[in-house]
């Protein structure tokens, strides 16, 4: 163990001499494998933090839920109503015929302006029930949210979303204020919980209202009946089967609008878990594009590194005659050669992985996009660098060793 040691200890000694003779040409060389290491982690952290995104933005509306939007037929080029309508009435039978649904939440939305005297406002406003802000993981922090004594009296009152409530009033806090909506007088009651921004969309640009209040004074002209909804979240309990509720909640509207098999299903429902499942196939096939592409350099690294390592195959031949007559077998001379090779790689990784890691703190902080470099890519990217060293390595490894030491040993 000591010699085989030892013998390593003196290649790697001989290969950073080699290096530090021809510097510039080693730098050079190293580029190659530089950049392709550092395309290579910054693509595998790419995909990663796009996983991490899009997980973080299905999360914030909720993890374990199914959404329903209707989808009236078409006939004529006219949008018929007479199926594909849901209403609150829907609702209630799907929380009392579909096991493991917990709360519903029906959903009217719009995009209001919302003036204070000193600021403006346009933002995405939703008019719900109680039971969203248990859906989606999104209470009230400070105030209170709306209850069902608002819905049933379609009170004026708001729950605004941290940067709604900034943009409006700034560092004050707005519980009890005033505010006006399309010119109608509202009172905030509350404040939303902070859930920051996924893939540059804000989740606290946002307001809540009564549902009743929204289709009162702002959407009502445009549903075809009184108790028509635009979609609905139906919150499932930890641990159901969101495949089966699926299917359930997709009988029961079929029931009720008397969909016969073989019709069109005048509803669309889907869940988390389908978002979750299709943007982790979407970002795996891009983060397999994108080390296929940033692979293309790190070949083209290991093709310069082969080629630099003939080169010096070719310029030391007598060094090598010289080591075998003074008794080096043709596996000390492999050896040496083969180290040499890997301790190029091996620094140009390690300073492509320190690029890539600076470039990913820089992603994560200043575009609001995680680009993970963990302990586990790290090292494997340092392990591939050096097998790249080995593999591109091998061929003039292999040749140094089989020279003849007299046909070496004659060359000037």
């Amino acid at each position: 163990m000591e010699k085989w040691l030892a013998s390593w200890s003196v290649n790697i000694a001989i290969a950073f001499t080699a290096l530090r003779t021809n510097l510039m040409r080693s730098i050079l060389t190293m580029l190659g494998v530089l950049i392709g290491v550092f395309a290579v982690t910054l693509a595998v952290a790419v995909g990663n933090g796009a996983q991490v995104s899009v997980m973080q933005s299905i999360n914030s509306f909720g993890s374990n839920m199914a959404i329903i939007v209707p989808e009236p037929d078409n006939e004529g080029g006219r949008r018929s109503f007479d199926r594909g309508r849901l209403t609150q009435r829907d609702l209630r039978a799907i929380e009392r015929e579909v096991p493991g649904v917990i709360a519903t939440a029906p959903q009217l939305r719009s995009t209001l302006d919302l003036v204070t005297p000193g600021a403006n406002a346009t933002t995405s406003s939703v008019g719900t029930t109680p039971g969203y802000g248990s859906i989606t993981h999104h209470p009230a922090d400070r105030g209170r949210y709306i209850t069902e004594a608002d819905v049933r009296s379609a009170a004026r009152v708001l729950v605004l979303g941290r940067t709604t409530a900034e943009t409006l009033f700034g560092e004050f806090d707005p519980v009890g204020e005033s505010v006006r909506v399309d010119g109608v007088p509202f009172q905030v009651i509350g404040l939303l919980e902070e859930k920051g921004s996924t893939f540059g969309t804000d989740n606290d640009d946002t307001v809540v209202m009564p549902i009743s209040t929204m289709r009162q004074r702002f959407v009502g002209d445009t549903l075809p009946g009184p108790d028509d909804l635009q979609l609905a979240f139906a919150g499932f309990e930890e641990g159901a089967s969101l495949v089966q509720g699926k299917i359930d909640i997709t009988n029961v509207l079929k029931d009720r609008y008397r969909v016969r098999d073989g019709e069109i299903n005048p509803f669309r429902v889907r869940t988390t878990q389908e978002f979750m499942e299709e943007s982790q196939f979407i970002t795996g096939i891009l983060q397999a594009v994108l080390v296929a592409i940033a692979s293309i350099s790190l070949l083209v690294g290991g093709i310069g590194i082969m080629n630099i390592m003939l080169v010096s195959v070719t310029e030391r031949t007598r060094e090598i005659g010289l080591r075998m007559a003074l008794g080096a077998k043709r596996s000390d001379i492999r050896n040496q050669f083969l180290v040499e090779a890997a301790v190029l790689c091996v620094l140009g990784g390690a300073v492509g992985l320190a690029l890539a890691w600076l470039a990913g703190t820089a992603l994560t902080a200043y575009a609001d996009f995680p680009v993970p470099i963990g302990v586990g890519v790290a090292i494997g990217s340092l392990i591939f660098s050096a097998v790249i060293g080995l593999a591109f390595g091998g061929y003039p490894a292999v040749r140094a060793s089989r020279l003849s030491p007299i046909e070496a040993l004659r060359t000037e």
